[in-house]
């Protein structure tokens, strides 16, 4: 953590996973990190829109003053005095079977 500009304020500074996916003609950005998720019709639509709403989080969260109970809920840890994202260790494609009606 590092104060700033010696007001009482702490940034915390993390990298965050950001995973992009196409559903169907949509493309979609979402982060596990802070279970927050865009879209847009282009990809860079969807990075635009992705960016947009991570600063609108971070503004909301920072104005209700919740950062440690949000980013309690998204599963982030304090690991010596610091707030850190939880890992994603692996990512793999899982076959499963979805019964549906004909």
């Amino acid at each position: 953590m590092r104060k700033n500009n010696g007001s009482k304020k702490t940034v915390i500074r993390a990298k965050i996973p950001i995973m992009y996916m196409k559903e169907g003609d949509i493309y979609v950005c979402f982060t596990p990190a802070l279970n927050l998720v865009s879209h847009g019709d282009t990809f860079e639509e969807a990075e635009r829109n992705f960016a947009k709403s991570l600063k609108l989080f971070i503004r909301e969260v920072t104005r209700m003053g919740t950062w440690e109970e949000v980013l309690s809920e998204c599963g982030w840890r304090k690991i010596n005095n610091r707030l850190t994202p939880p890992t994603i260790l692996r990512e793999r494609l899982q076959q499963i079977q979805i019964p549906v009606t004909a």
